[in-house]
Protein backbone atom coordinates (compact mmCIF):
# COMPACT_ATOMS: atom_id res chain seq x y z
CA UNK A 1 0.00 0.00 0.00
CA UNK A 2 2.56 2.55 1.08
CA UNK A 3 4.60 1.33 -2.27
CA UNK A 4 1.06 2.49 -4.39
CA UNK A 5 1.12 5.55 -2.60
CA UNK A 6 4.63 6.48 -3.38
CA UNK A 7 4.15 5.62 -7.16
CA UNK A 8 1.21 7.61 -7.07
CA UNK A 9 2.67 10.34 -5.58
CA UNK A 10 5.84 10.12 -8.12
CA UNK A 11 3.31 9.99 -11.20
CA UNK A 12 1.04 13.20 -10.01
CA UNK A 13 4.67 15.55 -9.40
CA UNK A 14 5.31 13.91 -13.02
CA UNK A 15 2.08 15.14 -14.29
CA UNK A 16 2.52 18.17 -13.00
CA UNK A 17 6.07 18.85 -13.76
CA UNK A 18 4.95 18.08 -17.19
CA UNK A 19 2.00 20.48 -17.02
CA UNK A 20 4.20 23.55 -15.79
CA UNK A 21 7.37 22.83 -17.86
CA UNK A 22 5.80 21.78 -21.25
CA UNK A 23 4.84 24.99 -23.61
CA UNK A 24 1.60 25.18 -24.53
CA UNK A 25 -0.02 28.69 -25.53
CA UNK A 26 0.93 31.03 -27.89
CA UNK A 27 2.30 34.62 -27.10
CA UNK A 28 3.95 37.68 -28.59
CA UNK A 29 7.06 38.03 -26.60
CA UNK A 30 8.75 41.64 -26.49
CA UNK A 31 12.06 41.31 -24.75
CA UNK A 32 15.78 43.00 -24.87
CA UNK A 33 18.50 41.56 -26.89
CA UNK A 34 20.74 42.49 -24.11
CA UNK A 35 21.16 39.51 -21.70
CA UNK A 36 21.30 40.70 -18.25
CA UNK A 37 18.29 43.25 -19.40
CA UNK A 38 14.61 43.68 -18.38
CA UNK A 39 11.97 40.50 -17.99
CA UNK A 40 10.23 40.09 -21.23
CA UNK A 41 6.71 41.40 -22.26
CA UNK A 42 4.04 39.35 -23.24
CA UNK A 43 0.90 39.62 -25.25
CA UNK A 44 -1.65 37.19 -25.74
CA UNK A 45 -2.20 37.75 -29.32
CA UNK A 46 -6.09 35.57 -30.13
CA UNK A 47 -5.92 33.72 -33.52
CA UNK A 48 -6.83 35.92 -36.25
CA UNK A 49 -6.45 39.83 -34.53
CA UNK A 50 -4.05 42.00 -35.65
CA UNK A 51 -1.63 44.25 -33.73
CA UNK A 52 0.70 47.08 -34.88
CA UNK A 53 3.98 48.95 -34.42
CA UNK A 54 3.31 52.73 -34.79
CA UNK A 55 6.44 55.13 -34.64
CA UNK A 56 7.28 58.75 -35.84
CA UNK A 57 9.74 58.63 -38.57
CA UNK A 58 13.10 60.42 -37.78
CA UNK A 59 13.81 61.90 -41.29
CA UNK A 60 10.26 63.30 -41.85
CA UNK A 61 8.77 63.21 -38.06
CA UNK A 62 5.64 61.49 -39.44
CA UNK A 63 3.90 58.65 -38.05
CA UNK A 64 4.19 55.24 -39.66
CA UNK A 65 1.72 52.61 -38.42
CA UNK A 66 2.99 48.63 -39.79
CA UNK A 67 0.09 46.10 -39.56
CA UNK A 68 0.86 42.49 -38.46
CA UNK A 69 -1.04 39.05 -37.22
CA UNK A 70 0.36 35.45 -36.68
CA UNK A 71 0.65 33.16 -39.15
CA UNK A 72 1.57 29.25 -39.27
CA UNK A 73 4.38 28.28 -37.88
CA UNK A 74 4.78 31.14 -35.48
CA UNK A 75 5.54 33.50 -38.08
CA UNK A 76 5.03 37.54 -37.84
CA UNK A 77 3.08 38.35 -41.07
CA UNK A 78 3.06 41.88 -42.27
CA UNK A 79 -0.20 43.07 -43.66
CA UNK A 80 -0.12 46.89 -44.32
CA UNK A 81 1.69 49.61 -43.95
CA UNK A 82 0.18 53.69 -43.15
CA UNK A 83 2.52 56.40 -43.52
CA UNK A 84 2.19 60.39 -43.91
CA UNK A 85 5.67 60.86 -46.39
CA UNK A 86 7.16 59.09 -49.60
CA UNK A 87 9.81 61.02 -48.72
CA UNK A 88 13.23 58.98 -47.79
CA UNK A 89 12.65 55.72 -46.18
CA UNK A 90 9.14 55.02 -47.19
CA UNK A 91 8.04 53.50 -50.46
CA UNK A 92 6.24 55.38 -53.55
CA UNK A 93 4.35 52.60 -54.16
CA UNK A 94 3.50 48.96 -53.89
CA UNK A 95 5.02 45.74 -55.03
CA UNK A 96 3.67 42.96 -56.82
CA UNK A 97 0.09 41.98 -55.68
CA UNK A 98 -0.09 44.44 -52.86
CA UNK A 99 -2.52 47.38 -53.33
CA UNK A 100 -1.36 51.41 -53.19
CA UNK A 101 -3.89 53.92 -52.21
CA UNK A 102 -3.86 57.25 -50.14
CA UNK A 103 -6.94 57.35 -48.06
CA UNK A 104 -9.70 60.23 -47.07
CA UNK A 105 -6.93 61.46 -44.34
CA UNK A 106 -4.30 61.85 -47.35
CA UNK A 107 -2.29 58.89 -45.83
CA UNK A 108 -0.46 56.44 -48.08
CA UNK A 109 -1.66 52.68 -47.41
CA UNK A 110 0.05 49.54 -48.87
CA UNK A 111 -2.18 46.96 -47.90
CA UNK A 112 -2.37 43.15 -48.92
CA UNK A 113 1.03 42.42 -48.13
CA UNK A 114 1.93 39.19 -47.61
CA UNK A 115 5.94 39.70 -46.12
CA UNK A 116 6.34 36.73 -43.14
CA UNK A 117 8.80 37.20 -40.80
CA UNK A 118 10.14 34.77 -37.70
CA UNK A 119 11.10 37.64 -35.65
CA UNK A 120 11.41 41.19 -36.22
CA UNK A 121 14.39 43.62 -34.02
CA UNK A 122 13.17 46.80 -33.18
CA UNK A 123 15.40 49.83 -31.83
CA UNK A 124 13.58 51.82 -29.68
CA UNK A 125 14.00 55.88 -30.35
CA UNK A 126 15.77 57.60 -27.72
CA UNK A 127 14.78 60.81 -28.91
CA UNK A 128 11.99 60.96 -31.59
CA UNK A 129 10.32 57.60 -32.84
CA UNK A 130 8.70 56.61 -29.64
CA UNK A 131 7.42 53.36 -30.85
CA UNK A 132 4.48 52.06 -29.74
CA UNK A 133 3.08 48.59 -29.49
CA UNK A 134 -0.78 48.98 -30.92
CA UNK A 135 -3.53 46.06 -29.59
CA UNK A 136 -7.04 46.33 -29.84
CA UNK A 137 -6.80 50.42 -30.21
CA UNK A 138 -4.88 50.06 -27.09
CA UNK A 139 -0.72 52.25 -27.09
CA UNK A 140 2.00 50.14 -25.15
CA UNK A 141 5.51 52.79 -25.50
CA UNK A 142 8.04 50.52 -25.88
CA UNK A 143 9.82 52.63 -23.65
CA UNK A 144 8.16 52.05 -21.00
CA UNK A 145 9.26 48.53 -20.79
CA UNK A 146 12.88 48.72 -21.74
CA UNK A 147 15.64 51.20 -22.15
CA UNK A 148 15.89 53.71 -25.14
CA UNK A 149 18.08 52.95 -27.68
CA UNK A 150 18.01 49.36 -26.60
CA UNK A 151 17.09 46.84 -29.83
CA UNK A 152 14.13 44.43 -28.85
CA UNK A 153 12.66 41.42 -30.70
CA UNK A 154 9.59 40.19 -31.41
CA UNK A 155 8.16 37.05 -31.84
CA UNK A 156 5.62 34.17 -31.28
CA UNK A 157 6.53 31.92 -28.93
CA UNK A 158 4.93 28.43 -26.91
CA UNK A 159 5.32 29.27 -23.58
CA UNK A 160 5.13 26.76 -20.70
CA UNK A 161 3.35 28.33 -17.71
CA UNK A 162 7.20 28.37 -15.59
CA UNK A 163 7.93 30.45 -18.69
CA UNK A 164 4.77 33.22 -18.65
CA UNK A 165 5.37 33.52 -14.48
CA UNK A 166 8.68 34.95 -15.60
CA UNK A 167 7.31 37.62 -18.16
CA UNK A 168 5.06 40.66 -17.62
CA UNK A 169 2.07 39.99 -19.53
CA UNK A 170 0.13 43.07 -20.66
CA UNK A 171 -2.18 41.84 -22.16
CA UNK A 172 -4.31 39.13 -22.59
CA UNK A 173 -4.66 35.77 -19.73
CA UNK A 174 -2.41 34.55 -17.61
Amino acid sequence: MKRLLFVGGILIVLILLFFFLIPMQTYLVIESRDKDSTEPVLFYISEGDTFSVRYTHSIHLSEVEEFYRQTPPLHIQQTMLLYEDTSIGMPANAEGNENFEVTEEGKYLISNMNRKFPFIDIQIGQVIANHRFVYKNKEYPLANYFEKGSIVRMEFKKLSLFNQWKGVTVVGKR
